[in-house]
């Protein structure tokens, strides 16, 4: 039988997979990643480069473990083709269930995203992306499988996860103001969780070895709703840059997403980045996820202010 301390890892040269092998490893498990691009957490003995797409490596991959966390996906998916990005996440997710089963695995812990939540109820208000839906519909193979040939699934749904080493469009909003690149946003109404990727990577760990975890699809987020003007604030402080004395009307930043709009309907890959990142900070999501706390017996380790300084030194530290 497989060691449920034997883990593998898909997605380990990510941000939160590389986070997920550290944490793994210094509570003594035994770690193996997969993934196409380096794995620096991980020493070369215990790296399969590969394409989850190929299910001779995934199996190969797979051999001998007791616990996989799947991370593996697109996360960026500015100028990459829908069909592309759904294929990623459901194919890749059934060869890695399939072959999961094949190896006698015993616990396989999805890292989702809270964005798929809104499809739960169908269609949603169309904000949903070909990212969401996608991993929605890898949540749904594998949850109808928990429990198949002894794999227990669960599915953890975190909102946009924040820490040292993310390359979300917060990381990009940093170094904007960093480079004095970016005017003062304007008022901004809207509000929106986050998720820190210490508190991703404890609730992942607790999920492998909880009885209460299968079958379960849990939301995550550090409890916080954030406003996009508050953060800018907290980033400006972080770098030492003045506070905005004014901000613009908010329609200017909307026509600027319009020729954002039309950017991307051109293909300009750096245009739809743009205009993905713009929509985050002016739309409102802000999930619940008391439960996941509750049943998990832990509580957020802290907020993104927190985390911000040591953020910022990450981002900034290659630069005079």
């Amino acid at each position: 039988m497989n060691g449920p301390r034997t883990a593998l890892v898909t997605g380990a040269g990510g941000f939160i997979g590389g986070h997920l092998c550290r944490r793994l490893l210094a509570a003594g498990w035994t770690v193996r990643g997969f993934a196409r691009s380096a794995m620096p957490e991980l020493d070369a003995g215990s790296e399969f480069r590969g394409d989850i797409l190929d299910r001779e490596a995934v199996e190969r991959a797979c051999a001998g473990v007791g616990t996989i966390f799947h991370l593996a996906g697109i996360a960026a998916t500015a100028g990459v083709r829908e069909d592309a990005v759904q294929r990623v996440h459901v194919e890749g997710t059934r060869n890695l269930l399939g072959a999961a089963e094949a190896a006698g695995a015993r616990r396989l812990i999805f890292v989702s995203s809270a964005l798929a939540a809104e499809l739960d109820d169908g269609p949603g208000d169309g904000r949903a992306g070909c990212y969401a839906q996608g991993k929605w519909q890898a949540e749904r193979l594998l949850l109808e499988a928990n429990g198949r040939n002894g794999v227990l699934t669960t599915v953890l749904r975190p909102a946009p996860v924040y820490g040292p080493g993310m390359k979300s469009g917060l990381a990009r909003m940093i170094r904007l103001i960093e480079a004095h690149r970016l005017p003062p946003l304007p008022k901004l109404g809207g509000s929106f969780s986050l998720a820190g990727v210490d508190d991703v990577c404890q609730a992942a760990m607790l999920a492998a070895q909880s009885l209460l975890a299968p079958g379960q699809c849990w939301l995550l987020t550090d409890l916080r709703a954030y406003t996009a003007n508050a953060i800018e604030l907290a980033i400006r402080e972080a770098l030492g840059r003045e506070k905005p004395r004014r901000r613009p009307p908010a329609v200017l930043f909307s026509a600027a997403a319009a020729i954002l709009r039309l950017g991307g309907l051109v293909g300009s890959k750096r245009a739809q980045s743009a205009l993905q990142s713009w929509r985050k900070l002016s739309s409102s999501r802000v999930w619940p996820a008391d439960d996941i706390y509750e049943e998990l017996s832990f509580r957020p380790s802290g907020s993104f202010y927190g985390q911000l300084p040591e953020i910022v030194r990450d981002l900034t530290r290659e630069r005079p």
